[in-house]
């Protein structure tokens, strides 16, 4: 098998894994936001049928508030979610056994490499298992003349954090869950605020 055909390979199995972990954390969530909205719905039925028994104006004015406080209670119940989600995620990732955060490793330098001369700072945990064989796969993947340093870093947990002469590029856990989490909760506030028909 030749070496292009092994990291092919690897790299596949390692996006089927992280497909994975991320169908298992969506199908969770999902199961968790069907139960808090349930919640919220239950709490905004409750607030409507209050109002309803109040005189007209009053009634009208308790449902504008109802409306708010049950979007207010799903944005709630959606951002909550998504805190765990992402909580569980991160940890979950921290957790990956050595191969598998290798080949996460791998991965992350081979596709957000802003050149071919790099020098990769990563986590204390995962520098040893950069061995001469990852370093031959990592060069290989980035082409000839492609030139790698390992330096371990206590601030980071997890990923890595690529220098080159052109850019850098902060492929840390925490930089990639922060944007995650900052996207979905871009789509929560969306929801929240869109516009009832």
């Amino acid at each position: 098998m030749s070496s292009q055909a092994l990291i092919d390979k690897i790299l596949k199995t390692a996006e089927e894994e992280a497909e994975q972990i991320t169908d298992d954390i969506i199908q969770r969530a999902a199961e968790n936001e069907k139960l808090m909205l349930s919640k919220a719905e239950a709490e905004c039925a409750r607030i409507k049928k209050e109002s309803d028994e109040k005189c007209a104006q009053i009634k009208r004015i308790s449902e504008l508030n109802s409306n708010l406080e049950a979007r207010k209670a799903r944005l709630h119940a959606r951002r909550a979610l998504l805190d765990e989600a992402f909580a569980s995620a991160y940890g979950m990732m921290l957790a990956l056994p050595d191969e598998k955060r290798l080949e996460y490793v791998k991965k992350l330098i081979i596709k957000y490499a802003p050149s071919p001369k790099l020098a990769v700072r990563i986590s204390e945990k995962d520098l040893p298992l950069i061995d001469d064989s990852a370093k031959a796969e990592i060069k290989a993947a980035l082409g000839a003349g492609a030139e790698i340093s390992f330096e371990a870093d206590k601030n980071i947990p997890g990923g890595v954090y690529l220098c080159s002469e052109l850019s850098d590029v902060d492929a840390t856990l925490d930089a990639i869950f922060e944007e995650l989490h900052e996207k979905y909760e871009a789509e929560a506030d969306r929801m929240m605020f869109a516009p009832q028909g």
